[in-house]
């Protein structure tokens, strides 16, 4: 496995052939069997820019995809908006804002956190190659274990995804949230695309947004 580049948000590689995102645990609100929505707002919490646009614009095209119009924050919102803190006055404005123009979900995402994990076998894999059948090559591919080397570290960020129906009569209903774990790499825009399978699937078997 190569050496993992510590950075900032989305991201889950074990190895590189791996997906390099997963779903630790979900909720989805009981009283929900079903949700179907024509307009969404995606939002990326982030204080980096790029990184958020580009979260953003996967996760967009890949509700399209579905038939649902994906918004992107860094569009819909002015710029002064993310540049202070909001009140619950002014994002209650912003909900009746979000209704007059159509949306109907909210899907949010953050980082909750991170960890630095050790790689204590990395060179080789016999399982995965399938040469563990003889003593010779098993050993030989695994000698190095007996000499002192330098493991190797990766980093895995926790996320946390949330999506809350725009309903009228409703405060911002939480209809589902999930966890999941994703690993920081060199190769940012083959993550972000990894989490977004596994956010579209798990929405998926839910019954949410891209009803089956």
């Amino acid at each position: 496995m190569n050496k993992l580049i510590t950075t900032a948000f989305l991201i889950i590689i074990f190895c590189s052939s791996c997906s390099s995102s997963r779903l630790v645990n979900e909720y989805k609100n009981p009283e929900t069997y079903t949700f179907e929505a024509n307009k969404v707002l995606v939002i990326g919490m982030t204080a980096d820019k790029e990184l958020r646009r580009g979260f953003e614009k996967k996760i967009a095209k890949a509700l399209e995809k579905n038939n649902i119009i994906g918004v992107k924050s860094v569009d819909f919102f002015e710029t002064s908006f993310t540049n202070r803190k909001q009140t619950i006055e002014e994002l209650n404005a912003l909900e009746s804002q979000l209704l007059e123009a159509g949306f109907d979900a909210i899907l949010l995402t953050k980082v909750t956190g991170q960890e630095t994990k050790v790689a204590l076998i990395s060179i080789y894999d016999a399982l995965e190659t399938g040469q563990h059948k003889t003593f010779d090559n098993y050993y030989y591919g695994n000698q190095k274990l007996f000499f002192k080397q330098e493991p190797e570290h990766y980093v895995i960020y926790f996320t946390e995804t949330t999506l809350y129906c725009i309903c009228p009569g409703k405060e911002r209903e939480l209809l589902w949230q999930g966890n999941i774990e994703v690993t920081k790499s060199p190769k940012s825009k083959r993550n972000i695309k990894d989490y977004t399978k596994t956010l579209l699937k798990s929405l998926k078997d839910n019954n949410l947004l891209i009803v089956q």
